[in-house]
């Protein structure tokens, strides 16, 4: 094999080591940095080094990525992923009362008893009051609704309203965090690309024998750029062979 840069990151499998399925494919890594360490023992003679010894090899990888999917969090949240066949999703909606006509058109028609009526400033944001639920003729301080339409008193026509409610859905997917579950052992295959001196592309695969995912993690919902989620695996050699991790080149 010629000297090579590496090109790009891996496209990675996830295999459980309980049973050896497929957990997750995640063709969008970014980057994948393997660190590795070992413990240093020394013997001494009159004060100066005369031998060491390298024992106990730990390792990690770090994965980083700019997307996500559900059965990676499951991964290295040790989270569980279900599918919820009915459920409910929060809705936030903001408008202004029809001048003419004092109601408010929603987009979706509200869950049972899940939704609460506002009226705000012009922001859209700040909140003035509370509206109650009447069934018809709605004083000042109260509104009815029929289906998706909000009808208001009078005296509230062109104001500007918020509503904040849940939807029905069906089909959910659902990633529960649980406080005492933790990440599973994974075996990791990554299959990345790098191009060696005589410019020829060639393919590289990685093998990590088990991965477990730390507990920590961080993520950020940002509107000013897209979100960065990196996780770190602690690495543990396989019992028989003790390999942490090999790497095949084409």
């Amino acid at each position: 094999m010629v000297n090579y840069g590496i090109k790009n990151c891996c496209k990675l499998a996830f295999y459980k080591k309980s049973t050896g399925a497929l957990a997750a494919y995640f063709p969008f890594g970014n980057s994948l940095s393997i660190n590795i360490t070992g413990d240093s023992v020394e013997a001494l003679a009159n004060g100066s080094t005369i031998i060491t010894w390298q024992a106990n090899r730990k390792a990690q990888a770090t994965l980083k990525s700019q997307t996500i999917s559900p059965k990676l969090l499951t991964i290295v949240l040790g989270a569980t992923n279900t599918t919820l066949a009915n459920g409910t999703m929060v809705q936030f909606e903001s408008g202004k009362i029809g001048s003419s006509s004092p109601t408010y058109t929603l987009t979706k028609t509200p869950s049972i008893g899940t939704l609460s009526v506002f009226l705000t400033e012009a922001d859209g944001a700040t909140v003035i009051s509370e509206l109650t639920a009447i069934e018809s003729n709605p004083d000042a301080t109260q509104y009815s609704i029929s289906g998706k339409v909000i009808t208001v008193n009078a005296t509230n026509a062109s104001k500007n309203i918020l509503c904040i409610y849940a939807k029905d859905g069906t089909d959910i997917d659902k990633i529960t965090i649980s406080a005492n579950q933790f990440s599973e052992a994974y075996k990791i295959v990554g299959l990345g690309v790098v191009r060696g001196v005589d410019g020829v592309d060639r393919l590289q695969e990685v093998n990590i024998s088990s991965a477990t995912a730390q507990s920590n993690v961080d993520f950020t919902y940002s509107s000013e750029s897209p979100s960065s989620f990196s996780f770190t695996f602690d690495l543990a050699a396989d019992p028989v062979t003790q390999e942490l991790i090999s790497f095949k080149s084409l």
